[in-house]
């Protein structure tokens, strides 16, 4: 039997079967209803709940955490497809599995493992509060503190790009918990329901390339009381903790960009062969040929980086680190060089919010950015070649 390049990358029969019924669902539920949210500027919150009716969320959380317990891989395809179609519910998906999922199940407490499974009952939406306006790539620079008062703990400081935060079920929040000014007095908590909480403000949605469908919070804590149980695994090891999950949440980044690199080259190549000029299909110019060209191998490319990484986690690798950073980066600047064909080969209409791929090149431009941008991803990369 003649191998597919999906066979070199570790798939398996199942994983094929798989893919074509998360294809027909981004294709049937989530296609048809993009057009209504990107109008309305209006976050998608109601296909979350399609994702989760149709067993598509918790894709590689246990079932015992209300997932579905299926392998990295899956995810990876899960993430990959959503995304060719929509990013946007995809990056809720990969978020809620890697950087929540992971660490939840891992380090969290009975209590936090109940929130864990009604995230994925209950189809709740997740958020990370992190950056800060002075703290981005500098985690160093982190500001906020959660300081111990009995059994509470007071959180204040100020977090921005805390995706999805207004609109989140449960939101992980990093704080400082000492004062070494280093990366051991960072710790992690959790909070459910965050809008119920005195002094937690969302003050704006930040206005950002993705669109106003996409919800980006600038969020204020101020005097906020947490219960001490809401200390996600250790004091001080909040860092670690975002480190180890990193991991999953970079394989999903660079997934999502598979995907929209596939949405690309999809409509590139439609479009190519229907637009004619000069009396002759515009795919027969080598100039716009060559370009599908080029989207087409650096797919395949980025697709084997991101499924070698994800086939290493499933066959029980301790750590992916510089593998997860590799298939992220490559996969992101793969991903934001074909949107930028892909509107280049559609003229002015990929111009035009008529058709996808100026929303693929906004989309694209972003996983470049977060989970660690592409600058320090290859930071992580240069140095592990010296260890």
């Amino acid at each position: 039997m003649e191998l597919t390049m999906h066979d070199t990358i570790g798939l398996e029969p199942r994983h094929h079967d798989f893919r074509e019924r998360v294809r027909s669902f981004s294709e049937t539920e989530i296609e048809p209803a993009i057009e209504k949210y990107e109008e309305r500027g209006e976050f998608p919150t109601e296909l979350i709940d399609v994702l989760g009716d149709a067993g598509l969320y918790g894709i590689n959380v246990p079932e015992e955490f209300g997932g579905e317990g299926l392998d990295t891989r899956s995810f990876v395809i899960a993430v990959e497809e959503i995304s060719r179609v929509y990013k946007l519910p995809a990056g809720v998906l990969s978020l809620s599995c890697g950087l929540i999922g992971h660490t939840l199940q891992n380090v969290g407490t009975e209590r936090q493992k109940e929130w864990l499974r009604d995230i994925f009952t209950e189809n709740q939406i997740t958020a990370v509060s992190l950056t800060e306006p002075q703290a981005g790539s500098d985690a160093n620079a982190l500001e906020t503190t959660a300081e111990r008062d009995g059994d509470e703990y007071i959180l204040n400081g100020h977090k921005v790009w805390t995706t999805h935060g207004e609109i989140a079920d449960l939101i992980l929040v990093v704080a400082r918990t000492d004062d070494t000014g280093n990366h051991n007095d960072v710790s992690m908590f959790a909070i459910p329901d965050p809008q119920e909480y005195d002094g937690l403000k969302f003050i704006r949605n930040i206005p950002c390339m993705e669109g106003d469908a996409a919800v980006e919070s600038e969020v204020i804590y101020d005097d906020v009381r947490l219960p001490a149980e809401f200390l996600v695994g250790e004091e001080g090891k909040g860092f670690q903790y975002i480190m180890q999950a990193l991991d999953i949440g970079r394989i999903g980044v660079a997934a999502q960009a598979v995907g929209i690199t596939q949405g690309c080259l999809d409509a590139s190549t439609e479009y190519a062969d229907e637009r004619e000029q000069f009396g002759q299909p515009i795919r027969d110019f080598q100039g716009v040929s060559f370009k599908l060209a080029d989207m087409k191998m650096n797919l395949e490319a980025s697709r084997l980086l991101t499924y070698q990484t994800a086939a290493r986690l499933d066959g029980g690798a301790d750590s992916v680190t510089q593998e997860a950073s590799m298939a992220k980066t490559f996969a992101t600047d793969v991903a934001m060089d074909a949107a930028t064909e892909a509107v280049q080969i559609h003229g002015s209409r990929g111009y035009s919010t008529d058709y996808p791929v100026e929303r693929y090149m906004r989309e694209a431009k972003g996983t470049q950015i977060y989970e660690g941008t592409n600058e320090v991803n290859r930071t992580v990369i240069a140095r592990d070649l010296y260890e």
